[in-house]
């Protein structure tokens, strides 16, 4: 291994080529964390330029390269197959290609030669592939179109061919994250070389410069001072600034490198690691890694796995959440998130896919049921149970439901069973207020078992019913009832899963005969008794109580007496027989009126099942509210049932 600092620009102007790797991942860098810092880190070194003060070098980078094929020949510009650093490369390359640009568009030709030298290779004549070697830099393939767009053309050839990414009366890219960052950081870099040059913004250390005179060509003061500071602009970076160039020779680990400078600096996401680790084994095999990429990973490139989503405390990219899910689920065992790199590797290693083929189909496998589970869009039995889930935030169930999904054995309507007994599980245990604390370590420990005695819905429904703890038992009729007909639900459920049991009962008791069984979106729960309630709605013996009574209700019991009475109406005014589902208006005209005023509202505007039978009570008390709970409970038995095999 050879290493050593050499200027931005003797890197560049060298006739050589730096090409990505189909897998590596593509341009990422933004505004804020990268291109700032470095126009800033620019800027200021021009300023030392511009006022004659004593260079001095940075060293900016550390870019390891490894001689990919590149045979030093007549007919061939030599390659180089850049293993860290396409980031930094890639953003010189646009930031010259602005610097050139602006300087073709303010007249200085010359000046645009220049700084060409250090985008495209020269003497191409002697190229084998001319459309291929001229550029200094090759991206990946989801790059590499705009990168040329860039590098060939110039602001308006851009905005013509981007027209979608330009403000309408502007030669200016839009300032969104909609942008391709590519395309984003060539705009921000020319917005900000023409403002350094054509304002006072380095005006205060370029009046210490000699003074400028007219030429003998006629060029004025004005014109040779823009080209004076658009040269300390781009010099600044090709002559300014160092990085650590890296040249692996034979013998030496690109891989273990590559990830010893980006696992443990983690500037690469985890599945970056996880993606580069596969193909390079892929090429030690001969698998034709570009091909398999194409094949079985292209899909992982989609802009859905880069999106952020929360689970637990982390919040991370879902390509992440899905590895982590998808080891879990293999394994059986917990997955350490910070560390999930490591861990995939450790799994491979006790896998043992027979290829690295394989290894990729199975991993693209579960990347399309994974998707799926996330986006809840498909009209399929997974994309139910996870619309189903999503009130529950219970996302520990993920690695179980890859592998019931993924399962080669049963049939559809096996897996869904499986599914809806996991629904049933959560969501009766959530409503008889049990915890969830321990979920995905039994979860795990379900995947351990059925991946012992086998997936079949009778063997997950014997596995369920088996267990006793109070953190894994699945809750009985009896008890489910019990709590059904009794807790404060609305209190202990909160209002996202309140709504949700009740849509799912209101679905359950539409029939045929209903014009649709889908509901209006954005329902809210509305208290039948209010639970501002004082006013209108005196207590069963027809008594309105004072605020000493219900400010003592709070510290006591139900009995017979008037303050019992309004313990038992505060516990029962939060309970499902009092609950029942509106829109956000009608919520808000009928929320505190008397219950004639209410029902009215309900038969002139409502077509829930729910409310119909609501309108069809003459009054509305604590027995009312009793008996309806009853009745739900009907219905909740039957959307989230014990399996089969119960044995109360």
């Amino acid at each position: 291994m050879k290493a050593g600092p050499i200027e931005i620009g003797r890197l560049l102007q060298q006739r050589q080529r730096f090409c990505v790797p189909i897998y590596q991942r593509h341009y990422v860098w933004t505004r804020t964390k990268q291109w700032e810092p470095l126009w800033n880190d620019i800027r200021t070194k021009a300023i030392e330029c511009l006022a004659g003060r004593q260079r001095r070098f940075l060293i900016k980078a550390v870019i390891p390269t490894h001689i990919d094929g590149g045979n030093d020949t007549r007919s061939r510009v030599p390659a180089f197959q850049v293993i860290d650093g396409q980031q930094r490369l890639t953003t010189f390359q646009i930031f010259l290609a602005a610097a050139r640009d602006y300087a073709r568009a303010a007249g200085f030709e010359a000046t645009a030669e220049q700084i060409s030298a250090y985008l495209l290779n020269d003497k191409a004549n002697l190229m084998e592939d001319k459309e291929v070697e001229i550029y200094k830099v090759w991206p990946t393939q989801y790059d590499r179109q705009l990168f040329v767009d860039i590098i060939e053309g110039d602001l308006k050839a851009l905005r013509r061919k981007y027209s979608q990414f330009f403000y309408a009366r502007r030669d200016k890219v839009y300032d969104y994250s909609t942008v391709p960052p590519l395309l984003g950081g060539y705009g921000y870099f020319y917005e900000r070389i023409q403002h350094a040059v054509e304002t006072d913004d380095l005006d205060d250390e370029f009046t210490e410069a000699p003074e400028i005179e007219e030429t003998a060509e006629g060029e004025n003061a004005a014109d040779r001072e823009r080209e004076i500071k658009l040269d300390s602009i781009w010099k600044a970076l090709v002559e300014e600034f160092k990085i650590v160039e890296i040249t692996l020779e034979e013998g030496d680990d690109a891989q273990v490198i590559f990830e010893t400078l980006n696992e443990r600096g983690e500037p690469l996401l985890a599945a970056d690691l996880v993606r580069n680790n596969i193909f390079y084994r892929a090429d030690a095999a001969n698998e034709k890694a570009e091909q398999l990429f194409s094949a079985h990973w292209k899909s992982f490139e989609h802009p859905f796995w880069n999106g952020e989503e929360k689970q637990g405390r982390y919040k991370k990219p879902r390509i992440e959440f899905f590895l982590a899910n998808f080891i879990a689920g293999q394994i059986g065992g917990e997955v350490n998130l910070t560390k999930l790199f490591s861990e995939y590797k450790s799994f491979t290693k006790t896998r043992r896919y027979p290829s690295v083929s394989a290894e990729l189909k199975e991993l693209e496998r579960y990347g399309a049921i994974y998707r799926q589970l996330i986006e809840r869009e498909a009209n399929t039995p997974l994309a139910q149970f996870s619309r189903k889930l999503q009130p529950w935030d219970v996302t520990t169930v993920y690695p179980l439901v890859l592998r019931i999904w993924a399962d080669d054995e049963m049939e559809n309507s096996e897996k869904a069973a499986c599914l809806t007994m996991l629904l049933s599980f959560i969501v009766r245990r959530t409503i008889c207020g049990l915890t969830n604390k321990n979920y995905n370590k039994f979860f795990l420990s379900v995947v351990s078992h059925l991946k012992e005695t086998g997936w079949t819905p009778q063997g997950l429904a014997e596995f369920l019913l088996s267990q006793k703890a109070e953190t894994t038992r699945f809750p009985r009729d009896e008890e489910f009832e019990q709590k059904w007909l009794s807790s404060p639900s609305y209190t202990v459920l909160q209002p996202a899963r309140t709504r949700a049991v009740l849509e799912e009962i209101e679905r359950k008791k539409r029939t045929k005969f209903h014009e649709t069984s889908e509901l209006a979106p954005h329902l809210t729960v509305e208290h039948i008794l209010p639970q501002e309630w004082e006013e209108h709605w005196p207590l069963p013996d027809g008594t309105t109580p004072d605020s000493d009574q219900l400010t003592n209700a709070w510290f006591a019991s139900e009995d017979d007496t008037v303050i019992g009475a309004i313990v038992r109406r505060q516990r029962l005014k939060e309970n499902f027989g009092n609950l029942t589902l509106l829109t956000s208006p009608l919520n808000s005209s009928v929320s505190h009126g008397p219950f004639p005023a209410k029902r009215a509202a309900l038969q002139e505007h409502s077509l829930l099942v729910l409310n119909r039978e609501v309108t069809q009570k003459e009054k509305w008390d604590e027995s009312t509210i009793t008996k309806r709970s009853a009745a739900l409970f009907s219905q909740a038995k039957a959307l989230w049932k014990l399996p089969n095999a119960a044995t109360s």
